[in-house]
Parts: C-alpha cells; structure tokens; sequence
C-alpha cells in the first residue's frame, strides 16, 4: 500500500496539544472497531491505518471550539472513525474483502466472552472514573489556578450525569447478559457526541451488538430518562443554564467566589425546601447524609454544634429523645 494522503494544515500549539494528547483515542478506535489486526493482511497493517485515524484526529484538533463546552475526545472519535472508515473503503477495498461473517444464535457466554474484548481499552468507562477524567480535562495545564467556566461546569454535571444512568441502566436485569456493553456502546457513541449528525444511528448500533431495534431504542430512552430526571433534580445546573444565556460572555463566564456563593446559596434553598416537606426518615437520611458529606472532622462538627445547645436539650440529647 502506498502513503496515505498527505494534509498539508498549519496547527497552533494548542491544536499540536490536543492531537499529541489524545494519540491514545486512535489507539482505542482500532482496537475496538477494525478487526484482523492481530493479523496483517496486504493493506491493512497497524501503522497504515493509526496514520489514517492519525489525520482524522488533526482534522478534529482544527475544527474543534472549546467555548462549545464539547470534551475533546467526544468530538474527535467520530472524526477518527470517519476518517479509517473512509481509508478502508477507498483504499483497502480493492486488496482485501472481509469474508461474510455467518449470523448465529449466541449465549450468555459467547456475549459476555466478546463483552470483555472489547473492552480493552475504551475511550470512556462507564464508572465514577468519568466524572474524574471530565475534571482532569478542566484544568488547564498552563493555570492550575485558572477559574471554572460556566460551561466547564455544566459539562462536568451532564457527564456525571450520563455516569449514573449508565451504572442504573447497565445494572438492570439482562436475559443475555451483554446489557453492560450495549449501554457503554450507546454513551460512547451518541451520549458523548455532541454534534447530532456525528452520532451512531440506532440501527447501526443494534447491528454491532446484535440486538433488536427495540431493545436498542427502549435502553436509549432509559438513559435520556434517567439523565433528564438528574439534571431536572439539580437547581445549581438551571442556574448555570439561565446565566449562559443572559450574560453577555455566556457559557465562557468564569465562575469566581462571588458566584461560587450565589451558587451554594441556590442548592441550600433547594435542599431547605426539600427538608422541609420531607417525612421523619427523609429527613434522618438527608441529615445523616449532610454529616457525613461535610468537610472536617465529623466528631468535631458535632461536638460544636451540641455545644451550642441549651441545657435542657442537650440533657434531651443524651437520654435519645
């Protein structure tokens, strides 16, 4: 096979970042997405195709706008994709011809065996881990003081919020136990892109994990549920909403100390609100929860807060009434 095409681009030393940052996402796309590499056949050699995801990973650091709140890996995957896909069509196609793969039935087994193949490695891990990684993002290397923006913000809560619907969803009942890698398949590919268009269909989907239309469609619309209900649940995030459309600088506004308090002070309403229309064992959990979330020493919190009480009902305190 002869080099691949050449993309004469001039990229700034931030674009550089980003493509010399993010090789790994090419990696992760072969791995997972182009079988037969473990044997190379005429045209199909690891090094051609990494140099082809390679140029689809530069095209994305140049079109890719971080004032659109977009995580960098979400937006340069489908590039990737696109751009091996594109070399295996139109220059591969004439040396090497997949062999038609014989649909069979699968067990349990079988799904779960191909479950833990492909996920080795992935771009995203549908666990806690993702909310930590969209963090890591956020903090410029050049400033580690630099302040959070409003956009930086809501990114970091849809992302969470996607990471608790997939542990909900992936956690439900599966007759053929693959239910895990059909929900990361979708947050990967549609719940992490943000361009529409770029998202994988449905149906394409459904044919790589081998299931049904409805199976597919019904589990996408548990993880846009649970993830609406989530962000619905979060004042903070309809606060950060309103503000990135009425401030002049929008999503780009820095959140300083002055918003930070505005910030706290619109959740501790909300969870005022709540406590105060909860039932009795609502609100033990919600106290239990409060101390055990607040920072410093649990002990000394208490200890303070008993101090301040009177007599009579610190006697109360002590006999458990």
């Amino acid at each position: 096979m002869g080099e691949p095409e050449r993309t004469s681009v001039t990229l700034t030393d931030e674009q550089r970042r980003l493509v010399r940052d993010n090789l790994g996402l090419v990696a992760v796309h072969l791995r997972r997405n182009v079988a037969g590499l473990r044997t190379p056949q005429r045209g199909r050699e690891w090094e051609d195709l990494f140099q082809e995801g390679c140029l689809g990973l530069i095209r994305a650091a140049t079109d890719y706008r971080p004032e659109r709140g977009i995580p960098f890996a979400a937006f340069a995957l489908p590039r990737i994709h696109n751009a091996v896909s594109r070399a295996l069509q139109t220059k591969f196609s004439t040396i090497y011809t997949p062999p038609r793969r014989r649909v069979r039935p699968i067990d349990g087994s079988t799904a779960l065996r191909r479950d833990e193949e492909a996920r080795t490695p992935k771009a995203f891990e549908m666990s806690s881990d993702l909310a930590d990684r969209a963090a890591h993002r956020q903090r410029p290397e050049a400033d580690s003081t630099a302040l959070q923006t409003i956009g930086e913000r809501l990114r970091g809560k849809y992302e969470r919020a996607v990471s608790a619907a997939a542990e909900a969803v992936s956690g439900r009942t599966s007759t053929r136990g693959d239910r895990e890698r059909l929900v990361r398949t979708l947050v990967d590919d549609r719940f992490l892109v943000p361009d529409e268009e770029s998202r994988r269909p449905l149906r394409g989907i459904a044919r790589e994990t081998r299931s049904s239309y409805a199976r597919v469609a019904e589990c996408d619309k548990q993880l846009c549920e649970k993830v609406r209900r989530t962000l619905e649940a979060d004042p903070e995030f309809h606060a950060l909403q309103r503000l990135s459309k009425t401030d002049p600088v929008g999503a780009d506004l820095s959140i300083d100390e002055n918003l930070e308090r505005e910030l706290a002070a619109v959740t501790a309403a909300e969870f005022t609100r709540r406590f105060s229309i909860a039932s009795r064992d609502e609100r033990t959990q919600m106290l239990q929860g409060l101390l055990e979330l607040s920072p410093g020493d649990l002990d000394e919190i208490v200890r303070t807060r008993v101090s301040t009480l009177p007599t009579d009902t610190r006697e109360r305190l002590l006999r458990g009434h």
